[in-house]
C-alpha cells in the first residue's frame, strides 16, 4: 500500500489566485487565512484532478480570475500508477475542459487511476437532507476510490443516455439504433449497481467495526437495479432492455430518461436513533460524514488500497475537544496527505506541530 500525495501544485489565473506555486511533502498541510484568502480555492483546485466537477460542482466559467478567460492548474503527483504530471487547461472561447497525463490528452474519468480523494466541505453538511443526485454522486466518488474503473463507467453511461434522449426526440425514431443504445445502458448498469452494492457493504463492515465518538450509520441504496442483485436476484440485461423499451414514449413526452440506475438513492440512517439522516440536526448530519469518511480510510488500510489524499475545509469547527482530537490523532496515526484550512490554529495544535503550514492573505 502506498500513499496517493501532491508534491507540487502551481494555479494559474484561478479564482483569486493569479499565480501561485505550492511544493508540499507527503504530510498534513494547514491552509491558514481570513475568509476570502483563498483556502477553499485550492481545495478546489486539488479536487479537479479526480473525476467530476471537484468540490463546488462550479461552472468552469466561474473558475477563471476576474477579467481573464482561462485558467490552468498544475499538478506532480504520486500515484497510484507512480509519478505524473497533471495538467488541467480550461479556456472560455473553446468551453472545454482538457485534462493532460505527461502530455497525453485523457478523458476527465481517467484521474481515478491516478489519484484518490475524499472531500468535506460545510457544504456537504446538509448532502443528506439535499436531491437524490448529490447522494448519488456523493456514493458514487466513494466507489471510484476503489474501483477506478467505475467512473468511466457512469460516464459511458451518461453518454447512452444523452445520446437515447436525442435519439428519441427526432421526430422519425430510428428505433435500431436507440435498440443498440438501450443494450448498451442495460450492460452498465449492471456493472455500475454490482460495483455500488459491494463497496456500500464493505464500507459498512467497516462502520459497524470502527469504535469512536461518531454516530454509526447505516448505508443502503435505493434502486430498482440495486434492489434485485441486494434479493439475489439472477439479474440480466432483458429486464433493462424490457424497461427502457417500455418507457420511451413516456421519456420522448417528458424528455428525460425515468428508468435507470441514475435514478438511485442513498440512503442513510443514524442507527442509534433510527432516523433518516436528512431528518437529523446539521451537527448530527456532519458527524455522519465524518464516521463514513473514517470508514473509507480505513477500509483503504485494511484492503492495501492507495491511501487517499483528503482535502478537509474548515471541518474543525462545531467539533468538540475529544472529536477534534480523535480525528488529530487518526490522521497522525494513518499517514494519509491531509489538507485542511482553518482561520487559526485553535484546538488543532498538535496537529499544526506536524503540518506544513502555508499562510495567505
Amino acid at each position: 500500500m502506498h500513499n496517493v500525495y501532491l508534491q507540487k501544485l502551481k494555479l494559474l489565473h484561478y479564482r483569486n489566485f493569479q499565480e501561485l506555486e505550492i511544493n508540499i511533502d507527503n504530510n498534513p498541510i494547514i491552509l491558514i487565512g481570513e475568509n476570502g484568502s483563498g483556502k477553499t480555492n485550492i481545495l478546489e483546485s486539488i479536487s479537479l484532478f479526480y473525476p467530476g466537477k471537484g468540490l463546488r460542482s462550479a461552472k468552469l466559467d466561474d473558475i477563471c480570475q476576474r477579467g481573464v478567460e482561462s485558467f490552468a492548474v498544475y499538478c506532480l503527483l504520486q500515484s497510484k500508477l507512480g509519478a505524473a504530471s497533471i495538467l488541467i487547461n480550461f479556456n472560455s472561447k473553446s468551453t472545454k475542459r482538457i485534462t493532460e497525463f505527461n502530455g497525453a490528452k485523457i478523458p476527465n474519468n481517467e484521474l481515478s487511476k491516478f489519484s484518490s480523494m475524499i472531500w468535506l466541505t460545510p457544504q456537504m453538511d446538509g448532502i443528506f437532507a439535499s436531491g437524490v443526485s448529490d447522494r448519488r454522486k456523493f456514493l458514487d466518488r466513494l466507489v471510484y476510490n476503489f474501483l477506478p474503473s467505475h467512473a468511466g463507467l457512469v460516464a459511458r453511461y451518461e453518454y447512452y443516455m444523452r445520446e437515447r434522449s436525442e435519439k428519441l426526440s427526432q421526430e422519425q425514431v430510428n428505433e435500431n439504433w436507440v435498440k443498440v443504445i438501450e443494450e448498451k445502458m442495460a450492460e452498465l448498469s449492471i456493472d455500475i449497481a454490482t460495483n455500488r452494492v459491494k463497496i456500500l457493504q464493505d464500507i459498512q463492515k467497516e462502520i459497524n467495526w470502527l469504535d469512536n465518538d461518531f454516530p454509526k450509520a447505516i448505508l443502503s441504496i435505493d434502486g430498482v437495479v440495486e434492489n434485485k442483485i441486494l434479493n439475489n436476484y439472477q439479474l440480466d440485461i432483458d429486464f433493462i432492455k424490457q424497461e427502457l423499451l417500455m418507457s420511451r414514449n413516456r421519456d420522448k413526452a417528458s424528455n428525460r430518461t425515468n428508468f435507470g440506475i441514475h435514478k438511485s438513492d442513498f440512503i442513510v440512517v443514524h442507527k442509534a436513533k433510527n432516523v433518516l439522516a436528512k431528518l437529523c440536526s446539521t451537527g448530527e448530519q456532519k458527524a455522519m460524514l465524518i464516521a463514513i469518511i473514517l470508514a473509507q480510510i480505513n477500509y483503504s488500510i485494511r484492503q492495501k488500497h492507495s491511501m487517499p489524499i483528503l482535502l478537509l475545509d474548515e471541518i474543525f469547527v462545531h467539533l468538540d475537544d475529544k472529536r477534534k482530537q480523535y480525528l488529530v490523532d487518526f490522521f497522525l496515526t494513518v499517514g494519509l496527505q491531509l489538507w485542511v484550512t482553518a482561520t487559526d490554529l485553535r484546538g488543532i495544535e498538535c496537529l499544526a506541530q506536524k503540518a506544513q503550514l502555508i499562510q495567505l492573505t
